[in-house]
């Protein structure tokens, strides 16, 4: 069960970026409260100036991802504001990132990882990362006591990386380790 007040929580058709299907989409601008996955879903998108004021968390016994759809990320923040703290206590299993904040995007309670993230790039894939943070205005930390697993294709995998975006507006650097 997903839950969360929002001006746009709404179901994805896939093929966009920073959507997958199923998932839970905040876009803004506009604020909402904390989300919490306490189900099964493919992922949660918050984006385009949305402000969540509250944890975004995926409770214990909650699964993001792994239904084989392509996605980007299991929770993924993209120029948006999260006054709280992204949580992982269930599991979060992707292709892409399981967490990723980018653009200009802000989290003021950190990033926390109490349950299981997989990201597997696939043997086609590239890189592959667990939690990734670039170009984002975060405080809290990253702080990891459950399990990350990151198997890269033919890239390199990354368990969490930290980064910058280009200054020239090329694509973004990848997180260093």
């Amino acid at each position: 069960m997903l839950t969360g007040s929002a001006l746009a929580v709404g179901m994805a058709n896939g093929g966009e970026a920073l959507a997958c299907n199923p998932s839970v989409v905040v876009s803004g601008p506009g604020s909402s409260g904390g989300i919490s996955n306490s189900g099964a879903t493919d992922c949660v998108v918050v984006k385009d100036g949305a402000v969540v004021n509250g944890d975004v968390t995926n409770e214990a016994g909650g699964t993001i991802g792994g239904s084989g759809s392509p996605q980007q990320a299991g929770i993924a923040v993209h120029d948006a504001t999260i006054s709280g703290a992204i949580v992982n206590r269930g599991v979060i299993s992707t292709s892409g990132p399981a967490i990723s904040v980018t653009g200009n995007s802000a989290v003021t309670g950190g990033i926390r990882n109490d349950g299981d993230t997989r990201a597997d790039a696939g043997p086609g894939g590239g890189n592959a990362q667990g939690i990734v943070v670039s170009g984002a205005n975060m405080s809290g930390g990253i702080t990891n006591t459950g399990t990350i697993i990151v198997t890269g294709g033919k890239g390199r995998a990354v368990g969490i990386g930290v980064g910058a975006p280009r200054s020239d507006g090329g694509p973004r650097q990848e997180p260093q380790q």
